[in-house]
């Protein structure tokens, strides 16, 4: 293995490698708008991954999916198989990556059904396997800035054009789950100022930068969590609130699905951005 990953290629049949790669979060585990290719089995070295990865079409262009919890949701957060994902997708040609999460708001401002561009992850996870070193390699890796900006200004900029009202700014605290924060957690969270909170956006975005690859992600904000705002004092048992959190989530995902496709179509020969890569070369370089 190199610094960078793989080191061979997944023989596709179609011969159709695909630069781009969407990485679906909950709610989006299939994409039945992406005219399939064909699916493929990776074999890694860090077991299966979450699922088959396909291999799509949309307006001409070509794109990997694959979904982050398995097509049948099957995978929790702590357990999804972050380093064959990544992997995986590395070895079938991928460069730049486009991530779909869940997530609660921390902040009373961000409110239900917004989409957040993420800018900044805080790590609050324990015992995940996350990272590609062994005992006889390790790196440190620069990670200011985890996201790539110049697929963060594209996804910005498209959702102007749909138009799709997006913030463009916000940190995730990563937590472990599979269970929600308890009050006291949440309350501290927000006090932080964090804006959201989720759990699995590390070390799936930190393998993106070890691996090279070009990563952004978008959250979709289904309610705000049990330490914030009118959460406070609603009750979570209540069929209605939950209908209500659910109408939420799948609005939530329309727009999500408006806004990849779109970006699918804006993005190519447009992402010429090696952040990822350059700064991994740059650390071993040296």
């Amino acid at each position: 293995m190199n610094s960078f990953g793989p080191s061979s290629r997944v023989k596709l049949s179609s011969g159709q490698r695909p630069e781009l790669a969407i990485i679906g979060g909950s709610g989006l585990c299939s994409f039945s708008e992406l005219n399939p290719i064909e699916k493929v089995n990776v074999v890694t070295p860090y077991g299966p991954t979450s699922d088959q990865i396909l291999i799509g079409e949309y307006a001409g262009k070509v794109v990997a999916f694959l979904p982050r919890h398995g097509e049948k949701h099957n995978w929790p957060p702590h357990h999804v198989p972050y380093k064959a994902n990544l992997w995986a997708l590395k070895e079938i040609g991928v460069r730049h990556i486009v991530a779909t999460c869940i997530a609660g708001s921390l902040q009373e401002k961000l409110v239900s059904g917004s989409l957040v561009v993420l800018d900044q992850f805080v790590n609050l996870t324990w015992g995940r396997d996350d990272h590609f070193g062994t005992e006889h390699s390790f790196l440190h890796l620069p990670m200011a800035n985890p996201y790539c900006t110049e697929m963060r200004m594209l996804l910005i900029e498209l959702a102007r054009r749909i138009p799709l009202a997006v913030i463009p700014t916000g940190t995730v605290a990563v937590i472990q789950g599979p269970r929600f924060s308890t009050q006291a957690e949440s309350e501290w969270l927000a006090k932080n100022g964090w804006d959201l909170v989720n759990m699995t956006q590390y070390p799936e975005c930190y393998f993106a930068r070890e691996l090279g690859l070009c990563y952004g992600a978008v959250a979709a904000i289904t309610d705000y969590d049990v330490g914030v705002g009118k959460a406070l004092t609603m009750d979570f048992t209540d069929i209605s609130n939950q209908e209500e959190i659910l109408a939420i989530f799948r609005n939530n995902i329309t727009k999500i699905k408006r806004l990849l496709l779109g970006f699918t179509e804006l993005a190519s020969g447009r992402m010429q951005c090696q952040c990822a890569e350059t700064s991994v070369k740059a650390y071993y370089e040296d």
